[in-house]
């Protein structure tokens, strides 16, 4: 990808982006469309979806800013079901599809297990996104979110072990078996090696710019490392950004060089989503199309089968050893599963060798389109059905309540300070102030009611009091420290510690 190119990719993700607040389409869909629209009318010819630069270029970034931003102890309490949801199942997803697309479509069994392997990771990225504006249980968020995290990488070593055994044409259950758990292994430790190295030597210096640099070292020094001895580099990226984002970043870090680190990663996910989605759908336009649209339509329907299989079954199997997952929660976790450029990039990177690799291709393609476009766009109506989303009416309602309840309160001061200019009498001032206060306790009960009949504009409320109590406090200590009332590195000891109060108040 040359520099042009580049350009032009960023100008179209920022268009895309201004346009966003207009339309009511997630960004990420909004994106592939784009793609799709530049794409076939040739707009930026020459430019492709090349494995090699979404591997080794952008995944590391995306995984690690994932990573980062997940708090160790709500994972340890979903531990269970987000290992078996995403080891478990992406396993049985793998062996559904591909028996189905071996029995429905006739393909050789280790070419369709491949299919299953590579068809498997989700790609939640526009969910999420979705999820926090309608306000969906963030235990459900986190769920989605870590499952893609840890399944891209269970995907990834299930596609490097079926492609080996198509290769070598040599087949052992336990070398299988040994070699999927050395993969995962090898790379999980690698990734913590290099996570806890890096924790370490950032808490020996303060440089917010010398940190940012460390952390993406250890993006792609963890995913090169791994890979470089044959394990899994995404295992090994996803490791290394937990650590850094549970020890690194809160232990080894100044409260001013953690926010820089967090908003330099988050621009870097926002930036590679958006040139990765482009990509997507710029490069489904290149592929050939089928002859028989009907073999896709079985292939859609055999991976949603698989899909909901793994989710249903093992949260069947959770529930029976008292890991609950709702039952609205499943429906979404299955709808949810959107298929991604790793699944793209995946059959991209097939080899040659493999005979149906060019049917393979336009199947996959078709696949994730259809993903995006059908169940992206219908998410938001089924998370509404579901009754898991804010009461859109209750919500708006909330909001002209607060937005009068600040102009009451930004009238009675200017109301004040009249009075004490003299502009208006105190006795005028006392028969306006009675019938505003009036008002006041009338919005006041109104919004009480609003928190009993809606328990999520409740948690916002008190989530964005707290937001200012804590703000308010760090720049109590910030200022408290500018005028030497005490140290700096006292300071930061402090608001290290009241971030770290109110993570543990939250979770």
């Amino acid at each position: 990808m040359h520099s042009l190119s580049f350009f032009w990719l960023m100008l179209l993700a920022s268009i895309v982006a201004m346009l966003g607040r207009f339309i009511k389409i997630p960004y990420t869909i909004a994106l592939v469309l784009t793609g799709l629209v530049v794409g076939y009318f040739r707009l930026l010819p020459g430019l492709y979806l090349e494995p090699d630069i979404l591997f080794a270029i952008f995944l590391p970034p995306l995984l690690f800013e994932a990573g980062i931003n997940i708090d160790f102890r709500p994972l340890q309490r979903q531990w269970k079901i987000i290992g078996v949801l995403a080891v478990i199942g992406t396993s049985i997803s793998t062996f559904v599809i591909g028996y189905g697309v071996h029995y429905l479509l006739k393909l050789p069994i280790l070419v369709a297990l491949l299919f299953g392997a590579v068809i498997s990771p989700t790609d939640p990225i526009s969910v999420l996104a979705l999820f926090k504006r309608l306000g969906v249980n963030e235990r459900l968020s986190m769920i989605v979110e870590a499952e893609s995290l840890f399944n891209d990488g269970i995907a990834v070593v299930l596609f490097g072990v079926i492609e080996g055994v198509l290769m070598t044409s040599t087949f052992s259950l336990s070398q299988s078996i040994f070699s999927f758990i050395l993969t995962v292994g090898g790379g999980a430790a690698i990734g913590i090696l290099v996570g806890a190295a890096a924790s370490r030597i950032t808490k020996e210096f303060d440089d917010h710019l010398l940190e940012i640099t460390l952390t993406t070292v250890v993006a792609y020094g963890s995913y090169l490392a791994a890979e470089s001895v044959h394990v899994s580099g995404v295992i090994a990226v996803v490791a290394a950004s937990l650590v850094m984002g549970n020890y690194g970043l809160p232990k080894g870090m100044s409260p001013a060089s953690r926010m820089a680190v967090f908003s330099f990663w988050e621009y870097a996910g926002f930036a590679v989503n958006s040139m990765v989605f482009l990509l997507v759908g710029l490069e489904i336009t290149v592929m050939p199309t089928f002859d028989n649209p009907m073999t896709l339509i079985i292939a859609v329907g055999i991976v949603f089968v698989g899909r909901a299989t793994s989710v249903y079954s093992l949260s069947a199997l959770l529930a029976a050893f008292g890991q609950h997952i709702p039952v609205r929660w499943r429906h979404v976790l299955v709808w949810s599963g959107l298929r991604g450029a790793l699944s793209m990039a995946m059959v991209l990177g097939i080899s040659s060798a493999v005979q149906e690799r060019e049917l393979l291709i336009p199947l996959i393609f078709g696949v994730v389109l259809v993903s995006l476009l059908g169940q992206g766009l219908t998410i938001e109506p089924l998370v509404s059905k579901l009754g898991l989303s804010r009461n859109k009416d209750e919500l708006a309602e909330y909001q002209l309540l607060l937005g009068e309840n600040v102009s009451i309160r930004k009238a009675l001061e200017e109301l004040d300070r009249n009075v004490r200019q003299g502009a208006i009498s105190q006795a005028t001032q006392d028969k306006i102030t009675h019938r505003l206060i009036l008002r006041q306790q009338e919005i006041e009960q109104e919004i009480v009611k609003l928190h009993l009949s809606d328990a999520t504009i409740a948690l916002e409320e008190l989530k964005k009091a707290e937001r200012i109590v804590l703000l308010a406090q760090k720049n109590a200590f910030q200022n408290a420290a500018r005028s030497e009332v005490i140290e700096w590195r006292a300071a930061a000891n402090l608001i290290s510690k009241l971030e770290e109060s109110e993570k543990g108040e939250r979770y």
